[in-house]
């Protein structure tokens, strides 16, 4: 088999995503397994396993080791973890590669330790922990090390990471849980309750990637049939949702974004709260690709926005641009860096 280089990996709640260290992303999986209630056996990981929500058969359930930046099932996470970077390199008796992973904050010592444990398990011969900001900033090409306050807003599936980055350091962070399924919960609710109608977390995934944006003042309205069950008949109907629907779903959550973003911003000293107002706010991860998201927090904060070119592959891309440039960023990955 072929060397593998070092790998740079995106642990999320939602994906799993791996970079290799001058090739870019390798792998990109659903955080999820299938697994047999009895047993604890796997039946399927990644994908296929994402291809069974909702229709999972009796006995079996589909999990989600990490959920809202926390490690639920560490077991599952391990042999999920294992399973993907072995896709990826192979096992390695000589030569094995490096990995540096980024991980919710929310993650604690132990946990990040037993993550390490279990990827020296996977064959990985050194792993090194890189905080979510200043990964999702390199990927996107931001010179984290210049003295020039930037912020970024990383919103994955179940946290959304809101930092102001200066000379390489956090300067000012909060962590919020509203990001992705927050904006797929809110959706499920309001059809609930405006149509009678209960659709599955799959189904509004569907429909949140599809038609969903958070501006209500979109011109261009769209639509897109649901099917579900009738709350009053339970039996199977379906019915046509607009965008304008997806977007009156929406409030909610981005309102508690957009005051999450005045919070950080209110605690960073005026230079750089200066410098933001300049440069504006990047938004990387998944859940940057909502439709109209970056104009409406534009609108809303008097502040230019942009979006990272592939914001979901951010993180593990800066994982592997600082393991191809150590030297560069070696103290980004010391003890690990809190904001006030």
């Amino acid at each position: 088999m072929a060397s593998v280089e070092d790998i740079g990996i995106d642990l999320g709640s939602s994906n799993v995503i791996i970079a290799e260290r001058g090739k870019g992303v390798v792998m990109n999986e659903p955080a999820v397994l299938a697994v047999n209630h009895d047993t604890r056996n796997i039946i399927s990981i990644g994908l296929e396993a994402y291809k069974m929500i909702g229709r999972e058969p009796g006995g079996i359930s589909v999990v989600r080791p990490l959920q809202k930046g926390t490690i639920q099932d560490f077991d599952m996470l391990s042999i999920m973890l294992n399973y993907l970077v072995v896709r990826v390199s192979g096992k390695h008796f000589f030569n094995r590669p490096r990995a540096l992973i980024s991980i919710s904050a929310t993650a604690n010592e132990i946990e990040k330790r037993q993550l390490i444990l279990g990827m020296l398990e996977s064959g990985v011969r050194r792993t090194q922990i890189l905080e979510r900001p200043l990964a999702a900033a390199l990927g996107a090409g931001i010179p984290v090390n210049e003295v020039t306050g930037r912020m970024v807003v990383d919103i994955g599936g179940a946290t959304t990471d809101i930092a102001v980055i200066s000379s390489g350091e956090i300067m000012a962070r909060s962590i919020l849980d509203t990001a992705g399924d927050a904006f797929t919960d809110a959706l499920i609710r309001y059809i609930r309750l405006k149509h009678n109608l209960l659709i599955g977390w799959r189904t509004a995934e569907d429909l949140k990637s599809a038609i969903g944006t958070v501006d209500l003042q979109e011109q261009n309205v769209l639509t897109l049939p649901a099917a579900g069950r009738n709350l009053v008949s339970g039996l199977p109907r379906q019915a046509d949702i607009t965008s304008v629907e997806c977007a009156e779903a929406a409030e909610e959550p981005l309102h508690a974004l957009i005051e999450g973003l005045h919070s950080v911003i209110e605690r960073i000293p005026a230079e750089l709260a200066n410098d933001v107002f300049d440069d504006g706010i990047l938004l990387t991860g998944g859940g940057a690709q909502l439709r109209s998201l970056r104009e409406v927090i534009e609108r809303e904060m008097q502040i230019p926005v942009f979006v990272a070119d592939h914001p979901q592959e951010c993180i593990a891309l800066g994982c592997a641009l600082v393991l191809e440039r150590p030297g560069e960023y070696a103290r980004m990955l010391g003890e690990a860096r809190r904001g006030r």
